[in-house]
């Protein structure tokens, strides 16, 4: 009606005057029914009977303007879904310490905020999220990888008003090119809401940066036995550990920065156990030469459970001295975190139980079956 009238009034009388014109050539046919009407005055009178059409609709949605309404409840116009760019992300929520340990003390910031890109609203939230990314993080396939998911998890805060920061096209882009491979061979795609095309670029100064990557070696592909200088583990009875560790981290100052994490908690004496266990599952326990079982001069060492044959260069804290430290820490850790469930990488199922037999003769391969071998804590911390 807007297009042939500014008004309802003005849309009637527009539509009755082409009414009037057509009846005039229908007249002047009905007087002379003998005579075949001109092809010019049959061409008019199609087309008047078009615009009449036309008009008549137009009408009816003027005067009755709910049976528009009607007709577009009944038909909705539908429109592609697309998910918001990440950099305008309106903030919800206020400054935050990030306590995923897959990011804690990890990334270049340690605020962020909530809820995220992916609706995610907790931290706990965030951690199922990401823990299936978790190994290739420790792998090292790439230095940009965790900067990546962290910042795209876990947004750096900038201020309670201000949207947070995402990471940069180019973090996802060099994360992406050293690390898809390695994934697809473990079975894992990268993920498709992962676009980095979608990312604002390092050049806005909103994002965060990527780091240069470092021309480091491929993962160690032997264990080796060296000396463990890391901060918590000084003065335990094992003074030599074995790297890759079970999660195949190699570097120390990545694996310093991640066990800060618990430091309050050990300092918090949950249990006597907690420290010394830690140190097994970064840093294995390397055993040269005989067991330390056997070992008459250090008596600590003496009253450790060690296997009596050993051709694994290391051990382990079995599963029945994690099971313990889970018991008496779990809880408390939750509370520290605000939430969080104990970190998958102390799952006890991951690691073999003390009960379980070495050399075992396996009737199906005619051989004999090397596990892990693990140790209890020494009598002195409570061992049995």
């Amino acid at each position: 009606c807007c297009l042939c009238a500014v008004s309802t009034s003005g849309c009637i009388v527009y539509s009755s005057a082409h009414t009037q014109t057509l009846i005039r050539i229908i007249n002047k046919t009905r007087s002379n029914p003998s005579r075949t009407p001109h092809p010019a005055i049959r061409m008019r009178a199609s087309m008047w009977l078009a615009r009449l059409a036309l008009l008549s609709g137009c009408l009816a949605l003027c005067v009755h303007p709910a049976a528009a309404r009607d007709r577009r409840s009944r038909y909705p116009v539908r429109h592609r879904s697309r998910r918001p760019r990440a950099e305008l992300a309106i903030p919800g929520g206020s400054c935050e310490t990030i306590q995923v340990p897959m990011c804690k003390n990890l990334i270049p910031y340690n605020t962020t905020q909530l809820p995220n890109q992916f609706g995610h609203s907790t931290q706990a939230q965030v951690y199922w999220a990401m823990q299936r990314w978790w190994p290739f993080m420790d792998a090292g396939c790439s230095d940009n990888l965790r900067n990546f998911l962290c910042a795209l998890y876990l947004p750096q805060c900038v201020g309670d008003q201000s949207a947070p920061l995402y990471p940069c096209m180019e973090t996802c882009r060099k994360a992406k090119q050293r690390c898809r491979q390695q994934m697809r061979r473990q079975g894992v795609k990268w993920n498709q809401h992962f676009k980095c095309k979608r990312l604002l670029s390092r050049a806005t100064n909103r994002c965060v940066k990527p780091q240069r990557e470092s021309k480091k070696a491929a993962n160690r592909e032997y264990v080796l036995c060296e000396a463990n200088k890391l901060s918590m583990c000084q003065n335990i009875p094992f003074t030599q550990g074995s790297l890759p560790n079970m999660y195949l981290q190699s570097d120390l100052s990545e694996i310093e920065r991640e066990m800060s994490q618990y430091a309050e908690l050990v300092s918090g004496g949950c249990s006597r156990k907690l420290r010394l266990f830690l140190c097994g599952v970064f840093m294995p326990f390397c055993v040269q030469g005989r067991p330390h079982r056997q070992d008459q001069g250090n008596p600590s060492l003496a009253s450790s459970h060690l296997p009596a044959q050993l051709d694994v260069p290391f051990v382990v804290p079995c599963r029945e001295w994690c099971q313990e430290v889970y018991d008496q820490c779990s809880g408390e850790y939750e509370q520290r975190t605000q939430g969080l469930p104990w970190p998958g990488k102390f799952h006890c199922h991951r690691f073999p139980s003390y009960t379980d037999q070495y050399g075992r003769r396996n009737s199906s391969h005619g051989g004999d079956v090397q596990t892990i071998p693990c140790t209890m804590p020494p009598l002195d911390l409570g061992g049995d």
